[in-house]
């Protein structure tokens, strides 16, 4: 008696104990990454709107491709592709 007693006090205080770890961990987490991540994106928008690069371009053109700035081709090149 004394002992399923205790085992339905363990288990509810395991589902308790997880919903407070879960609360916590969604708190804890959101925080880190505000302040993470809010410094970051603020400093971004007042330097440049568009660090990327990922603009569409010019308006009155017939395409966004973006010719590619490579080097000449040659077997050194394809042995270090960076």
């Amino acid at each position: 008696m004394i002992l399923s007693m205790m085992k339905t006090i363990w288990r509810r205080w395991k589902g308790l104990a997880h919903g407070i770890i879960r609360a916590q961990n969604w708190t804890l987490m959101a925080i880190a990454y505000i302040t993470a991540l809010a410094p970051v994106a603020i400093i971004m928008r007042l330097i440049d709107n568009d660090m990327t690069d990922r603009g569409l371009g010019d308006r009155q053109s017939g395409s966004y491709w973006l010719k590619p700035m490579m080097s000449k081709e040659d077997i050194r090149r394809a042995q270090r592709p960076w």
